[in-house]
């Protein structure tokens, strides 16, 4: 918790009161030059002379103590750090809330403000790019303006128009009006759905809001694979061949590789003969989560972000890779480790013998009160293009359909195999973020089926670079990056592929 300057709070009410410093040290039984101490925040207070001077300056000494400011002074330090605002620091944050912290409190509220629109505005550019019933109304309405336009320019630059034309035109220019009313209604009627919602989620899209809105963190999961591995009592390199012997001799599964039998019974588990060792071992773990927790599976999906039996599917399945992850990589000795390691996805993944994405998917889900770690958000993409896994945090938001920023490190990666690409990106609001990306791939058993490749990237808050190894010393230049085309006002981009929604204000006014 943020520490408050009570002294300064100390000083305002005494001068409010018009007391001297003389007189209040007095008062209190203190020096005034220990008192002058204290207005200066040299010294720390409570106790018996904390309420001595309340007291006397006739204030509710929680008042004085701060107890309820310590977050707002939190939030504000936080939008300092998030914003890098020139020449504040966090004695300007305390000293804000000292003063005034009514004041603190709007301006925090503005910024969540801020910050819901700014979201609202990236979710409306994905729905923009991507839903075709929006791109259709999108380009009629702007081919309606244009019509509008273009005929009232007509009207007004052209005095000796004959008046059957202008008739006509102000005919078409009504019609088009009309027109364009309708179609507005239709775009306002779709992008607002049922209750204010966008309408037809679709089951990868409620599963990822399911997901989120847990945090990726479901302690009863946790919980569960923590006794299931006190069970199997490997937490060593022999955890694979427990898991292998739990599938077999306790639910009579059988364990086979490179079996083409398209009709394979259901108490077969069949991996391809390439696969690699972390690969199989996660495998192995998630369909040994699916048997042992299936009741506690089936109660966590019967949620009401799921409202399709298909998304219920995806998160079925999304939880048993969570519980497959958290049985390899156990949260505590995880957490330590990452911890300690400074989050080196590879030296982690050599540790724990998984893969970089079985590793990054983990760090992701550090959410543990009293034991968390750096707040990751978490994005995979294809050599085309094609996005899936977004996971954000709050200041962070992973686009969910299209394509990302091309100027982040995730496909910087793509071209850049065997080797980590760290970055420090610049948003077009000032916000900076550090990404981390890898890119990986699967390889297959022959020439017939080409290897699986995508780039997987990290995303945290740039305050919290210091705490991983790609943060020592970064030298790389900050690279002023967007969210995606339609939301970033970076109009000389080279890298831009479409017209954006909105301009930076600087070039707005210059125009």
């Amino acid at each position: 918790m943020a520490r408050f300057p009570i002294g300064q709070r100390i000083r305002h009410r005494r001068m409010e009161n018009r007391i001297s410093q003389t007189a209040l040290a007095q008062d209190v039984g203190i020096s005034a030059a220990y008192l002058n101490l204290i207005e200066h925040d040299k010294r720390q207070i409570g106790g018996a002379l904390l309420g001595r001077i309340a007291a006397c300056l006739d204030i509710d000494r929680r008042d004085l103590s701060g107890e309820e400011e310590g977050e707002l002074i939190q939030e504000l330090e936080a939008i300092l750090r998030v914003q890098d605002l020139k020449g504040l620091d966090e004695d300007a944050a305390r000293e804000m809330v000292a003063r005034n912290a009514d004041w603190a409190e709007a301006l925090i509220i503005l910024h969540r403000r801020y910050r819901n629109m700014s979201e609202q505005a990236l979710a409306l550019s994905d729905r923009l790019g991507q839903d075709p019933s929006l791109v259709a109304l999108s380009h009629a309405i702007l081919t309606q303006i244009t019509s509008i336009r273009s005929f009232a320019e007509i009207l007004q630059d052209v005095d000796d128009l004959e008046p059957a034309s202008r008739q006509r035109f102000s005919g078409i220019i009504a019609s088009q009006s009309d027109q364009l009313g309708s179609d507005a209604r239709a775009m306002i009627e779709l992008l607002s759905g049922d209750g204010g919602r966008p309408e037809g989620s679709s089951p990868e899209k409620e599963t990822d809001d399911f997901i989120i809105w847990n945090r990726n963190y479901f302690p009863a999961l946790e919980e569960a694979v923590d006794r299931l591995r006190g069970e199997l009592g490997q937490l060593d390199e022999r955890l694979g061949v427990s898991i292998a012997d739990r599938l077999t001799e306790r639910h009579g599964i059988t364990l086979t590789f490179g079996n083409n039998d398209p009709a394979l019974p259901p108490n077969v588990l069949n991996l391809d003969e390439s696969a690699p060792e972390p690969t199989r071992r996660f495998r192995h773990a998630r369909h040994l989560a699916g048997l042992e927790f299936g009741p506690l599976l089936e109660e966590l999906v019967r949620d009401e972000r799921l409202t399709k039996e298909e998304s219920r599917d995806r998160a079925r399945h999304a939880l048993q890779s969570y519980a497959a992850a958290a049985l390899l990589m156990p949260y505590d000795a995880f957490f330590e480790a990452a911890e300690s390691e400074r989050y080196d996805i590879e030296r982690l993944a050599g540790r724990f013998r998984g893969s970089i994405e079985q590793v990054s998917h983990r760090l992701v889900t550090l959410r543990r009160p009293g034991s968390e770690g750096i707040p990751f958000s978490f994005l995979r993409v294809d050599p085309a293009g094609n996005i899936s896994k977004p996971f954000s945090i709050p200041d962070l938001r992973m686009p969910r359909f299209g394509g990302a920023c091309p100027l982040w490190a995730l496909y910087e990666a793509l071209g850049s195999p065997d080797r980590t690409v760290a970055q420090m990106a610049e948003m077009p609001g000032g916000d900076r973020y550090l990404f981390i990306a890898r890119r990986v791939s699967r390889p297959t058993d022959g020439f017939r089926n080409p290897p699986t490749v995508h780039a997987i990237m990290l995303g945290c808050e740039a305050v919290n670079a210091s705490r991983t190894v790609y943060g020592d010393g970064f030298q790389r230049p900050v690279v002023k990056t967007g969210f995606n085309c339609r939301s970033c006002p970076r109009e000389r981009c080279g890298q831009r592929a479409v017209p954006p929604i909105r301009r930076e204000p600087s070039q707005k006014s210059a125009d």
